[in-house]
């Protein structure tokens, strides 16, 4: 008769759960910090005051599809105020509310985080876009208050899955192959495979990163079992997508699917056929602008894709176009944004227009960054005792770190920054005339290799600069872009002046 080693026991009872251990794994990742660090920064941003609006800001302006994202909501119907579309980011944030965007930021950081990985991980998220597109869509038609957080647990719904196929991509295939050949379900795949469902590992993330509780909420919901409408419309959203774009099926089983779905989910989504294939519309054509890319003919063939299956399985309903996108980030270039953003930063001149100079500023620095394009814009503005120049905002990569270092004295040792300042005329250097020794040592000290100084002077009198640089390696601006720079400077002069007459 053997006898057990005690040890072996007490080992086994201090692992952890499975759900634990992979999640210890995925936090070790060497990638995964990053997107934890600025998902948990995007929340964290909570208020509408200027120091959140530029947080956020430079969170949105990171990725083109986060800025494209904001301006599209600022535009939709429930958000639009005006006749005249919104084309600054941050014009439109300010609109929206920093609670919005966040929400917003969150999903979209997923989407690009991982869409980037591979094709399987790419139509994962493509999945995940599109049960965001129809919860928010639904929430809309339903008249549910905030559509936006129908988006954010649209988005998050699947995360569980998401992450075992992006960090164990074996595992993951195990799962596919036992629902594929095995005709099991994906509950009892992902328990023999990992010992957990994916929902266990994304409310463990979820509240790793600070979610809201109806995201929890939204992973766990059911048709028979919801615990909010926002739940509720999470669960049929998810059901939705499942049963309209996965896996290949024959137009019989997958209109089969979605009337079961409607049917399913009758008792809490008090919506009509009609309505549903509204929903199904709107979700194509808001995943289209951001998934589509017009030069990827797997982009457009999939888009394809997905509008047969919906038009196959609710008919005319669905009038989603099948056309590629056009607004690309090849198409949104920075000399056609440049005079849409100036327009706009215009109409916030005029003191009438309620725009407090903060808001000016944050709409200037933005059109530099995304007009020029420049890596890094700060504003920086002499201490009222005019001892200092220091900078008070700034966007870009980077900005931040930048800004902590702007803080020279309104003297000969206050370096090019404040030199060049004083001289009241823009420049751009190596671009305008080659370094001076002072300046090149300035530039090497904060690692930069072309800059510009434009001098904000109001009423005659020097308040500060907008300063600007690129990246090492990147080109030198032309004429074109520096006199644009030049105008944005000059509006922010023009509001600063009229607001200290007023």
């Amino acid at each position: 008769m053997s006898v057990s080693d005690p040890r072996s026991g007490a080992a086994a009872a201090a692992d952890p759960p499975p759900v634990q251990a992979r999640l210890a794994r995925i936090l070790e990742g060497a990638d995964f910090p990053a997107l934890s660090k600025q998902i948990i920064d995007t929340l964290s941003a909570l208020d509408d005051d200027a120091n959140s609006l530029q947080r956020l800001a430079n969170v949105v302006l990171r990725e083109y599809s986060l800025t494209l994202g904001v301006v599209k909501t600022a535009n939709s119907v429930t958000y639009r105020r005006g006749a005249r579309p919104i084309q600054s980011a941050t014009h439109a944030m300010m609109m929206l509310g920093a609670r919005t965007v966040r929400q917003l930021a969150s999903g979209l950081l997923l989407f690009e985080n991982y869409a980037r990985k591979s094709p399987e991980l790419k139509e994962l998220m493509l999945l995940s876009l599109l049960t965001a597109n129809h919860a928010r869509a639904a929430a809309t038609r339903m008249q549910l208050p905030d559509p936006e957080e129908a988006h954010l647990c649209g988005m998050f719904r699947n995360l569980g899955e998401v992450l075992i196929a992006g960090h164990f991509p074996d595992d993951y295939a195990r799962i596919r192959a036992q629902m594929r050949d095995g005709g099991t379900s994906e509950m009892a795949a992902t328990r023999a495979v990992l010992g957990f469902g994916y929902a266990d590992l994304g409310v463990d993330v979820s509240r790793h990163w600070g979610l809201p509780d109806t995201v929890v909420q939204g992973m766990r919901a059911r048709a028979t079992a919801s615990a909010s409408q926002h739940a509720a419309v999470t669960a049929f959203s998810h059901d939705l997508t499942q049963a309209l774009y996965r896996d290949e099926r024959s137009v019989h089983d997958v209109t089969l699917a979605v009337e079961t779905v409607i049917e399913q989910h009758a008792a809490r989504i008090k919506l009509t056929r009609e309505q549903i294939g509204g929903v199904v519309t709107d979700a194509l054509e808001e995943t289209r602008d951001l998934f589509v890319n017009p030069q990827i003919a797997t982009d457009r063939l999939r888009f394809r894709q997905l509008a047969a299956a919906a038009r196959a399985a609710l008919g005319s309903s669905v009038t989603a176009r099948e056309e590629a996108a056009t607004d690309s980030p090849a198409e949104g270039h920075a000399l056609a944004l440049r005079p849409r953003l100036r327009h706009e930063l215009e109409e916030m001149v005029d003191p009438a227009s309620g725009a407090a100079i903060g808001a000016v500023l944050l709409q200037a620095l933005e059109a530099i960054v995304r007009g020029g394009p420049f890596t890094r814009v700060l504003a920086c503005f002499y201490t009222a005792d005019r001892l200092s120049l220091v900078a008070r905002t700034g966007l870009g990569e980077g900005a931040e770190a930048l800004m902590a270092r702007f803080a020279f004295p309104a003297s000969v040792r206050g370096g090019a920054v404040v030199a060049l300042t004083q001289q009241r005329q823009p420049v751009y250097l190596p671009a305008d005339r080659g370094f001076t020794i002072a300046e090149q040592r300035w530039a090497e000290a904060f690692g930069i290799a072309q800059f510009g100084v434009f001098p904000l002077i109001a009423l005659g009198k020097v308040v500060g600069c907008l300063y600007c640089d690129r990246a090492a390696g990147a080109e030198m601006p032309d004429l074109a872009t520096l006199r644009y720079v030049k105008s944005i400077a000059d509006c922010v002069v023009d509001a600063i002046g009229r607001r200290r007459q007023g």
